[in-house]
C-alpha cells in the first residue's frame, strides 16, 4: 500500500498536543500547579478572614474558586500556545511537503525531501489513532504523522495495518 500525503502545521500541533496529553510529567505539573494555586489561595483567604480583612477575604476567594475552575482550560490554552510556537521555530520548512510511505508485508518505506528510511515493522512500538491522524510510534523515538485527510479509505489502511500485525490504539476522544 503506497500514500503519498503532505503535512500542515496542524498536523504537527495535534501530535504535539496528543504526545503531551499521554505524559505523566506534563499531567503531573497541570495537577500539581491546580492543586497548588487553588488551595494556595484558599489559606490566603482563610489568613485573610482571621484577621478580619473582608475585602481581601473575598477577593482570594473568588480567585480560589476561578483558580479550581478555569486552570486546566488555561494550562491547556497555555500549552497550545507553547507547542504552536515550537512548530513554527522547529518544523515550518516541512510543511506543505510531500510524503511518501509505502507499507510492506515486514517493513515500512518513508521518503520525503530529506531522504528515504526502511522501517522493520518489528521497530513499529504503537499506532495511535485519532479523530484526525494516524502516529507511527518507531523504537527509535521517531513518529511518523499521517492524517486521516489524505487518506482514501481510513478502513483499508486500518485493516492493512492489522493484517501485518500491527494493533491499532484507538484514542478517538483526542483532538
Amino acid at each position: 500500500m503506497k500514500i503519498e500525503y503532505k503535512i500542515e502545521e496542524q498536523d504537527f500541533l495535534d501530535f504535539q498536543l496528543f504526545t503531551a496529553s499521554k505524559s505523566d510529567r506534563i499531567n503531573r505539573k497541570k495537577r500539581n500547579g491546580w492543586i497548588f494555586l487553588t488551595v494556595g489561595s484558599i489559606f490566603v483567604a482563610f489568613y485573610f478572614y482571621l484577621t478580619h480583612n473582608n475585602p481581601m477575604t473575598i477577593y482570594f476567594a473568588f480567585a480560589a474558586i476561578a483558580c479550581g475552575i478555569f486552570y486546566p482550560k488555561y494550562f491547556k490554552w497555555r500549552y497550545k500556545k507553547y507547542h504552536k510556537i515550537y512548530i513554527e521555530e522547529n518544523y515550518s520548512k516541512r510543511f506543505g511537503q510531500e510524503e511518501i510511505i509505502e507499507i510492506n508485508s515486514d517493513s515500512i518505506f518513508s521518503k520525503n525531501k530529506t531522504g528515504e528510511a526502511k522501517i522493520n515493522i518489528s521497530e513499529v512500538e504503537k499506532i495511535d489513532e485519532t479523530e484526525n491522524h494516524f502516529f507511527l510510534k518507531i523504537s527509535s523515538g521517531l513518529s511518523l504523522l499521517i492524517p486521516k485527510r489524505e487518506l482514501t479509505s481510513v478502513d483499508v489502511f486500518r485493516e492493512k495495518l492489522n493484517n501485518i500485525g500491527l494493533i491499532v490504539n484507538k484514542e478517538i476522544s483526542h483532538k
